[in-house]
């Protein structure tokens, strides 16, 4: 008979047996090197609170602080009006890879003249001359970063202000002025919907007391606002600049924008698009992104006829956890878009979309062109996130696997969908109109002493 080797279990009281192993560097050398991060963020923050309020605010320098530290979303399209004006102001952007940054004079012209291209135009080199001079590029939580904050009129984020650890003081003669990125949309984000103890949540609450207008494009998203961090934050209605891309006024601009994308993939002029952007999901769970391509196209063709290219773009938690390589939807009538920068671009020349929970389809909704949910994980998700109101009472038909998409989108009555759209849009109190940014920017110059 085999003998059973005694193995004896004791729990030991002392780290002599941890020395003994030779494991104290492995079990506690990971712990000792959290603690000093911490205690570095710590006197980071001692060190902001201290010196940041002498410095003197600039009256004409205005900063953007954008989620994830991209050029995108309303900071990008406020950006864009004021550069377009050519004000006696400083711009800073908090971007990755500062050094390595630019604007594109190109992307501005473009929308100033809606789209019409002549590169022999004096205004295109005059607008490259004063971003040279007047945009500056700074790295997230640099010396010049927090510079930058303390010493700007006007702090612009779309979301939490600074990064979870890396807060600031702000001056009473600042303005701090919250675009949230997510508008009409249907995910939650109050407390009761996230775990406490997570530093998101503090961070948010740390920006609601900061801050000093919210800019609303609807009542519905002033009733988000006071439900949340702001909850006796002045709001400002003045829409959301991200969606002026949307409007009859910027036709030619996405006209120019499908123009550009055709050549890049070098596809046919009548080629259309649907966009499937799913939100991420806290595991990065991608079995619930199972969407079958093949079928999707060919049930989009069969109703709506054509040739049709399926683009994919997942969201850039997931891009940069590494979670998005793991993207099972692929075949030729696919194109991969996560690394495209701008969103609302692609929403400007997109014919349908599709996701699941994501707010993009609820600035989408604005082009009044089709749109369907594919949700795999709605009653989990309900349960772990919340929604602000049943995706049942959107315009978008609901479909819970493939097939269900595919029969939606075959018996997709338009007419129908556009009645819905108004009443959706009418119910949320929404007044998108194509003139945010300049309603923005009009209020920012009178901040800035130029009005």
């Amino acid at each position: 008979m085999a003998l059973v080797p005694r193995v004896i279990k004791k729990k030991a009281k002392s780290l002599g047996p941890v020395f003994m192993e030779g494991k104290f560097l492995r079990r506690f050398g990971v712990n000792i090197r959290r603690f000093f991060i911490w205690l570095d963020k710590r006197i980071g923050t001692g060190i902001r609170n201290l010196v940041m309020p002498h410095w003197k605010v600039v009256d004409n320098q205005i900063m953007f602080l954008p989620y994830q530290h991209g050029v995108a979303c309303n900071p990008k399209y406020i950006s864009d009006e004021l550069i377009r004006r050519m004000p006696d102001i400083e711009i800073y952007w908090s971007v990755n890879q500062a050094a390595f940054a630019s604007m594109d004079a190109m992307d501005i012209y473009s929308k100033l003249t809606n789209g019409t291209i002549d590169k022999h135009d004096p205004k295109l080199a005059e607008l490259e001359a004063w971003i040279a001079e007047h945009v500056h590029f700074v790295r997230p939580n640099s010396y010049e970063y927090f510079y930058a904050a303390g010493t700007s009129k006007i702090l612009v984020t779309n979301s939490i202000l600074g990064d979870k650890f890396y807060g600031f003081p702000v001056k009473k003669d600042q303005y701090v002025v919250e675009t949230w990125h997510g508008s009409l949309g249907i995910k939650r984000f109050d407390l009761d919907h996230y775990n406490t103890n997570m530093s998101w949540p503090h961070a948010a609450l740390r920006t609601g007391r900061q801050t000093t207008h919210c800019i609303s494009n609807s009542t519905f998203e002033d009733a988000v606002f006071r439900e949340t961090f702001w909850q006796t934050t002045p709001i400002l209605r003045l829409g959301h600049a991200r969606n002026d891309i949307f409007f009859p006024n910027y036709q030619g601009m996405a006209a120019f924008l499908r123009g550009e994308f055709l050549e890049q993939y070098d596809l046919e002029p009548d080629t259309h698009f649907a966009l499937y952007a799913p939100t991420f999901r806290d595991d990065h769970n991608f079995k619930v992104f199972d969407l079958n391509a093949k079928q999707t196209v060919a049930a989009l063709e069969e109703r709506f006829g054509g040739t049709w290219k399926l683009l994919v773009r997942f969201h850039d938690n997931d891009r940069k956890t590494g979670a998005a390589r793991r993207n099972t939807i692929k075949g030729e009538n696919v194109i991969n878009v996560t690394s495209y920068p701008d969103m609302q671009e692609l929403l400007a020349f997109t014919d349908v979309a599709i996701t699941d929970y994501s707010s993009w389809i609820y600035d989408f909704v604005l082009t009044r062109k089709p749109g369907f949910i594919f949700a795999m994980d709605i009653a989990d998700y309900d349960n772990e996130r919340g929604f602000y109101f049943r995706l049942e009472d959107t315009p978008f038909p609901v479909a819970t696997d493939t097939d269900e998409l595919a029969a939606n989108i075959a018996k997709f009555d338009l007419g129908k969908y556009q009645a819905d759209v108004e009443s959706f849009l009418a119910d949320k109190g929404c007044m998108d109109d194509g003139h945010a940014s300049e309603r923005i920017a009009d209020q920012f110059e009178k901040w800035c002493g130029l009005r």
